[in-house]
């Protein structure tokens, strides 16, 4: 069988939060967050990048300590103002020992325009050049309140890039585009309203799904999987300020996140919640394994399990939400095992027919 790819949780999920410790941005020790992540044996390596230079010794020890390679990282970047963030992120990174950094590059340039498409090409290249030095890979995201919220902009960026002769390489974090499946307003932010063909695109569950299109041309390195439902509830716990283009008020955050089990009353800012509301995650998930099984040179080397301490996140809630992520990285894991056995069991059973073939009369 096809060995699977490797998993991480994400390090802004290292959280075991509950009714007495609400998920917060206090963060847990990086030893002992290592240390917790090393116990449950479900994880390959860790997935932050340090912020210092006093962080990075912590990681390094913590790394050797548990047996963790901390191999990825992301970080958010405003183009005209964050190019030395960028290289010395990748210097960083490079020290820890990480293999893949993930870029987000905001909506909007630093002189206030929204950046084009060819500025978000540019800039990729920049940056991929500087991190082949040092044998990084790095991608670019699907991502709320930067320059891929239209979704439709991916793979126009992607043209610009290949055609200078560069594999255009893709974090896919599709929970950014279930949350909104379903919610009118959420449409509008992406640019979509009125596009009935790219706001069925969002659903995984058709064939020619975003996810299917990004899948199918093999640039997806990087899987990050959140929890998340169709027009996912408001986080009525964490207040930020929207929407994207800075008009400056506070909302509640966006739903880009839900329990993957249903919590415990007073755990979360609802009491509607739906198992089936985890569908599209789940076909999501299923999708990404069985084009990594069925295509012999795919590009996914990574999976990241993106439940996270932000206000359109998790912030405020009550349940437990790093055993939430675990939750998803045994379902990630018996699901790969399952489809794995059923390639194989297809590939046997060509053979063997193949075989009694060539001596058929």
């Amino acid at each position: 069988m096809k060995k699977m790819f490797l998993m991480a949780c994400a390090g802004r999920g290292v959280i075991p939060s509950s009714m007495a410790a609400p998920v917060s941005d206090t963060e847990l020790p990086i030893s002992e967050q290592l240390r917790i992540l090393s116990e449950t044996g479900l994880w390959d390596f860790v997935d932050r990048i340090p912020v210092d230079d006093k962080q990075l010794d912590e990681y390094l020890a913590a790394s050797e300590k548990y047996g963790l390679p901390i191999l990825s990282g992301s970080w958010t970047y405003v183009l005209g103002q964050d190019e030395h963030v960028m290289a010395s992120n990748l210097e960083r990174a490079y020290r820890v020992g990480s293999k893949y950094h993930n870029l987000m590059i905001w909506s909007k340039h630093a002189d206030g325009h929204y950046v084009t498409d060819q500025e978000v090409a540019d800039s990729y290249l920049r940056v991929y050049d500087q991190a082949k030095k040092y044998g990084i890979k790095v991608s670019y995201e699907g991502h709320v309140d930067m320059w891929s919220e239209d979704f439709r902009r991916v793979n126009k960026v992607a043209e610009i890039v290949r055609k200078r002769g560069i594999p255009f390489h893709f974090c896919m974090d599709y929970s950014h585009c279930i949350f909104k499946i379903g919610n009118e307003e959420e449409h509008a932010v992406s640019q979509m309203r009125g596009d009935a063909e790219a706001i069925r695109r969002l659903d995984p569950f058709n064939p020619d799904s975003f996810a299917d299109d990004w899948l199918n041309q093999n640039m997806v390195t990087w899987a990050q999987v959140r929890p998340a439902a169709p027009n996912g509830p408001r986080n009525w716990w964490a207040f930020e300020t929207g929407p994207w283009d800075g008009l400056g008020y506070d909302r509640p955050g966006r739903g880009i996140q839900y329990p993957f089990s249903k919590p415990n009353p007073g755990e979360w800012h609802t009491e509607a919640w739906h198992a089936h509301a985890l569908a599209c995650t789940r076909e999501l998930v299923k999708k990404v394994i069985d084009h990594y099984l069925s295509v012999s040179d795919s590009s996914m080397e990574i999976m990241t399990i993106d439940n996270i301490n932000l206000p359109s996140y998790g912030t405020g809630w009550r349940y437990n939400m790093f055993a939430d992520s675990c939750l998803v990285g045994k379902f990630v894991r018996e699901l790969y095992a399952e489809r794995a056995a059923v390639f194989e069991a297809k590939r046997k059973a060509h053979s063997e027919k193949a075989f009694v073939d060539q001596y058929r009369p």
